[in-house]
């Protein structure tokens, strides 16, 4: 070969053979004790390889077409902001790298310090109950809160209140695709998509220009657990594909928590299957903070926020109602209570967007309810909105925050909201 190509370039390249995943490239690593080896040999003995040895049956390829076509996707990605992280390079993921098999490859967008090893995955149905929908809300909200970045799909239902949630504070939270990051997917998830990668992060193992494929979701689940200490099941019917990252982390060593649930309703099979199964049910953020709080205090960023919180940095010892959530029983749970989440002073949640006329806004009934108090006023308090509309403080932060990432109202300092002009 004529031509020097870099570490990730071959990495990408060798993803281009068809039917050549992470475990075939590390099989082929292994066999020519370096990756610049492999392209040093030709493609006959190289498919000869993976064919009789590795028992892969792959199609023919050009060393040469694959790794022009890998420098292009390292210079597309270039070109979209699009950051690449391989297996061999110190900011990779310490928890990912764990794992059996690993990404090579991983792209990503946004602030690399958010794949912090402090995190937490929280997963659920595409259709949830709005109590499930609080529930993620609330829990993501205060994991971020403490430093603790949420992990999740950036699916609709479990995975968006749950991105939304830890938007609500610190904007701790990553997001893992089953496609390229040039493509937002579902393209209602465009506002979460932008938030994300402008102070959030967005990650993926498929290059730039991958459409979604049913088939690579379920793939994409093991780095939702992977990147993660444990995962929390929030709603899951008996036959749900959100159980499918569970299996992953149950093979990977994760710990796995579920939501409060009736275990009456068929909705919550799931949950009750895998509490027959040993799984713990985390009725609140706490919960998870004291099984997790000596790994997690290995972490600067955790430290101080709990030293900011509790009494001593004792997570025992509850210093604000805040951090609070009463316990219920978990077989008959309707409602996951809510107490006023952390507050933090949120920063630059502006988002473009051209100011339109209330009959074009095409809000939900809820929404617009909000909608319709806060316009009365200049500004006007979350507590006051809640008291107006006759809704819970944290039920009216869910709804203040669609409304926000619509680009309808903006928040201002100490909770204040007003109607984005």
């Amino acid at each position: 070969m004529s031509k020097n190509y870099s570490i990730k370039t071959y990495l990408i390249a060798l993803n281009q053979i068809d039917k050549v995943g992470d475990k075939r490239i590390s099989q082929l690593i292994n066999h020519y004790e370096s990756i610049e080896n492999i392209f040093e040999d030709n493609e006959e003995n190289i498919k000869e390889l993976l064919e009789k040895k590795f028992k892969s049956q792959i199609g023919n390829f050009n060393k040469n077409e694959i790794l022009d076509k890998a420098q292009t996707i390292v210079e597309k990605s270039n070109d979209y902001g699009i950051g690449i992280l391989s297996l061999f390079d110190e900011e990779y993921p310490f928890n990912l790298k764990q794992i059996d098999n690993p990404p090579y490859i991983l792209y990503y967008k946004g602030d690399l310090k958010k794949l912090r090893r402090n995190a937490i995955a929280i997963v659920g149905t595409r259709e949830p109950t709005n109590e499930s929908r609080k529930y993620s809300f609330e829990l993501a909200s205060k994991l971020s809160s403490m430093n603790i970045t949420v992990v999740s799909g950036m699916a609709k239902g479990v995975d968006r209140e749950a991105h939304f949630g830890a938007i609500s504070s610190n904007i701790n939270t990553t997001a893992v695709l089953g496609n390229g990051i040039d493509n937002v997917y579902p393209s209602e998830n465009l506002q979460i998509y932008n938030k994300l990668s402008e102070k959030g992060i967005i990650v993926s193992e498929f290059e730039i220009g991958r459409k979604p494929d049913r088939m690579n979701f379920p793939r994409r689940n093991r780095i939702i657990s992977g990147l993660s200490y444990a995962v929390v099941m929030v709603e899951a019917a008996s036959k749900s594909g959100a159980l499918i990252t569970v299996d992953y982390a149950l093979n990977q060593g994760r710990d796995v928590y579920i939501a409060p649930y009736d275990e009456k309703k068929s909705c919550y099979f799931g949950n009750h299957k895998l509490y027959k199964d040993g799984a713990k049910i985390a009725y609140n953020f706490m919960d998870i903070l004291e099984d997790f709080d000596s790994i997690f205090s290995n972490d600067d960023d955790y430290t101080k926020m709990k030293l900011k919180y509790f009494e001593g940095g004792d997570i025992g010892v509850k210093n604000s109602k805040a951090l609070e959530i009463p316990k219920k029983d978990a077989k008959n749970t309707q409602e996951i209570k809510n107490n006023n989440a952390v507050e933090i002073t949120k920063k630059d949640r502006k988002i473009n967007k051209n100011k339109k006329n209330d009959t074009e806004l095409n809000l939900e009934e809820d929404e617009k309810s909000l909608y319709d108090i806060i316009k009365q006023s200049d500004k006007i308090h979350i507590d006051e909105i809640a008291e107006e509309s006759n809704m819970k403080v944290q039920s009216a932060a869910s709804i203040l925050m669609q409304l926000e990432i619509k680009g309808i109202i903006k928040q201002l300092s100490g909770k204040y909201y007003t109607i984005e002009k």
